[in-house]
């Protein structure tokens, strides 16, 4: 067991600062010059605040476990334990400014005017019992079944409680007397099912709890002249809702082949999860009054599934030459097979079918070149601007109505997760040289960036050598905006397919080459080690663009870039 207590004061004393400084001239009797000062800080009077906070977890856990082995073949394990866990905290603070001095920080000598007080606490409890069984004969045949029985204080009573079990089978058939294959060492075949439930649901930027309850909070109100404490409803209540589930299933194969010098391993696993407590936000129109205060449901469902696959090979081309090549790589896509919409979204614009997090965006179609085409064009853009300019970004009317409007949206396949990601491993050693290699990419990931440029700040170099100017028109690149200030960089059209970057890449990640000093020259000088090295890192990349770091993940453009990297050093043991 375990236990977790924090007390935090915390106390915040500002008082006003002046600037001081010199005109050049004016000089005081003594000779020295005459400062004049000006208060430069953001506010005129004292001020204090403060915070105090106790926080006290706990944690009670017991297990057993129990192993026998029968008539040297039958091996059985099991075991079984239960945890509690208890978070408690409250909190409270207070503000008050307009003090007569900076002599006396403590609250009681601060004006009323502008107070301000505040607190909160919470209780929270977990319960969990879990166990497991394991039997494996001979190591041939393995079987594991697990459960837990999990108790969490965020469902009501009816719904508590959750059983989430879980069983994994194993077959080495290369253990079979039957087996008989020259090229296969080892072979195995696994596979398992399991559930797990979660119940930290997170919306509107918290973590939603007590939901089953209709609940309350406290504000201010104007009445009769008066601001008064009020109530107001805070969540509407539902009594019937309970753990998430994730239901896993996953196959596999491990393979040892040509005197163990292949090593492979191929996974399929699949993952759904349903009753996901979502709002039904979609269906539960804004004028309701209710829409921002809806509890969560079990409905939501999400699918994700896919392949991993590992493959490497061990080299002895003599005494003084190993090595070793390995290949790696997974595939996975996730897509919404039920989230509560809109009714009356055309499919194209729907999230169920995609990926989680596929931005809606509109498809954009090059640029505006002159006047005259803006003469020419037949597109209705009311819905989008009150007036087109030469170097205006073009879109697409995908649903063909001759306007460009909301309807024209269209859902992206894809995210800002990778569907495949791999990597490529070379070691080789030679007499006393070593190399490692290894390289790493990703595909099928995308990127909306958009710096905030203009009278705030530079553009990006990329975005001023590819953009329309009166110099220089263009009929594929639109021109500059000031921080968003174009109906195609800012508002409900900055979502489209022009800033849309591409992360597919592979880099070479790191490359070392190193050198160990002989031992019969160690032992004459009394060093146990001596090596030398050479490495570096991100070496070289090759993206679907050169805009922006392919691993980055900044919609804003700004993040620190990968450095090239070359290191030489020496390590030394005695």
């Amino acid at each position: 067991g375990s236990v977790d207590k924090k007390n935090l004061t915390t106390k915040t004393f500002q008082t006003p600062w002046s600037l001081y400084k010199w005109d050049g001239t004016t000089l005081g009797s003594d000779g020295l010059p005459v400062l004049e000062g000006a208060i430069r800080s953001n506010f005129t009077d004292p001020r204090l605040r403060q915070r105090y906070e106790s926080v006290l977890n706990t944690n009670a856990s017991a297990m057993l476990s129990y192993d026998k082995t029968f008539a040297s073949v039958h091996n059985f394990g099991a075991l079984a334990g239960v945890t509690r866990e208890t978070f408690e905290g409250e909190n409270f603070s207070a503000y008050r400014r307009n003090y007569i001095s900076g002599a006396v920080d403590q609250i009681f000598a601060g004006g009323t005017a502008g107070q301000e007080t505040g607190g909160s606490a919470y209780e929270r409890a977990r319960l969990g019992y879990y166990g497991r069984l394991q039997y494996n004969y001979k190591e041939k045949y393995l079987a594991e079944f697990i459960g837990r029985y999990d108790g969490s204080y965020i469902f009501p009573e009816s719904g508590r409680f959750g059983f989430f079990p879980g069983i994994l089978l194993g077959y080495n058939i290369s253990e079979e007397d039957f087996f008989n294959v020259n090229a296969v060492d080892f072979l195995k075949l696994r596979g398992s099912f399991g559930q797990m439930g979660n119940d930290q649901v997170f919306y509107n930027g918290a973590l939603q709890e007590y939901a089953f309850l209709s609940s309350y909070g406290f504000g201010e109100y104007p009445i009769n002249s008066n601001v008064v404490n009020t109530l107001r409803e805070t969540v509407l209540a539902n009594p019937m809702f309970t753990w998430e589930r994730a239901n896993n299933l996953n196959i596999g194969l491990d393979a040892g082949l040509l005197n163990n010098r292949i090593d492979l391993t191929l996974e399929y696993f699949l993952n759904k999860r349903d009753q996901i407590l979502i709002q039904k936000t979609g269906s539960t129109p804004s004028s309701s009054g209710i829409s921002s205060l809806l509890p969560p449901v079990n409905a939501g469902k999400v699918e994700n599934k896919g392949f991993e696959f590992s493959v490497g090979y061990n080299g002895n081309a003599s005494n003084d030459l190993r090595f070793r090549a390995g290949l790696n790589g997974g595939f996975a896509k996730n897509k919404i097979i039920f989230m509560d919409e809109v009714p009356g979204a055309p499919d194209y614009q729907r999230q169920e079918g995609n990926p989680i997090g596929a931005p809606l965006l509109y498809q954009s179609d090059g640029a505006f070149l002159n006047a005259a085409e803006i003469d020419a064009n037949q597109l209705d853009y009311s819905a989008v601007t009150g007036q087109l300019l030469p170097g205006d970004m073009k879109f697409v009317d995908f649903n063909g109505d001759g306007k460009i409007d909301g309807d024209d949206a269209v859902r992206s396949q894809k995210n800002g997760t990778p569907t495949f990601n791999f990597g490529a491993t070379f070691d080789l050693t030679w007499k006393n040289f070593d190399l490692a290699i290894l390289l790493q990419g990703a595909t099928g990931a995308q990127i909306r960036v958009q710096t905030e440029s203009g009278d705030i700040g530079n553009f990006l170099q990329y975005d001023y050598n590819n953009r329309w100017s009166i110099d220089n028109p263009s009929s594929v690149n639109p021109r500059l905006a000031s921080r968003g200030d174009t109906y195609y960089t800012g508002g409900n059209y900055g979502g489209n397919t022009y800033y849309m970057f591409n992360k597919d890449y592979i880099r070479l990640k790191n490359v070392e080459l190193g050198y160990n000093l002989p031992n019969a020259v160690l032992d004459k000088v009394g060093i146990s080690n001596f090596r030398l090295y050479l490495n570096g890192l991100n070496l070289a990349t090759i993206a679907a663009q050169d805009v922006f770091d392919p691993e980055f993940n900044s919609g804003s453009g700004q993040y620190y870039p990968q450095s090239r990297v070359v290191n030489m050093g020496l390590s030394l043991s005695f």
